[in-house]
């Protein structure tokens, strides 16, 4: 099986072989989907470089002044667009540190959730794919289940 296909696994059958991810999904028909955790680092990396590199355009250089019009536009205090930055770089670092993962995909999920009322309520229709896109890859991010470390592994000892 290539690394890009879903290995899906009733409830009750054996756990998912090692370098897979179990989704935080509710069961259809028996099965939970699985993801492998090459997968799951790709998404991470993706969303990494596009929310960096939005969050430096909104920070700084030619394009700030652009951001700072269409914050205005959207009815958004005129500075909003640095906090919003920082949070989108800060956000996009973090999905690349395993232990703050989740943490970092609800931030981006929160902006993009933003950014989707944002669009909508202007009529910017186009406009809603980016944020539906990385927050779908956020989401799916925030939802892969760590794999428990050895130490986290109950060791049962015979000798008592």
């Amino acid at each position: 099986m290539s690394s890009c296909e879903l290995k899906l696994r009733a409830l009750d059958g054996p756990m998912p072989p090692t370098g897979i991810t179990r989704l935080n999904a509710m069961p259809i028909g028996g099965t939970v989907i699985t993801l492998p955790r090459a997968v799951v680092w790709a998404c991470a990396i993706l969303l990494a470089v596009a929310f960096v590199f939005v969050g430096i355009s909104k920070l700084e250089g030619p394009s700030a002044m652009r951001w700072t019009d269409r914050f205005v536009h959207w009815g958004y205090p005129a500075n909003a667009q640095y906090v919003i930055g920082l949070l989108e770089i800060l956000g996009g670092l973090g999905v690349l540190i395993p232990k703050w993962r989740r943490a970092a995909a609800a931030t981006l999920v929160a902006l993009m959730i933003g950014a989707l009322g944002t669009h909508a309520v202007k009529a910017e229709f186009p406009r809603l794919i980016p944020p539906l896109v990385l927050g779908g890859l956020a989401f799916l991010i925030y939802s892969a289940r760590p794999r428990p470390g050895r130490e986290q592994t109950p060791r049962h000892d015979i000798r008592g």
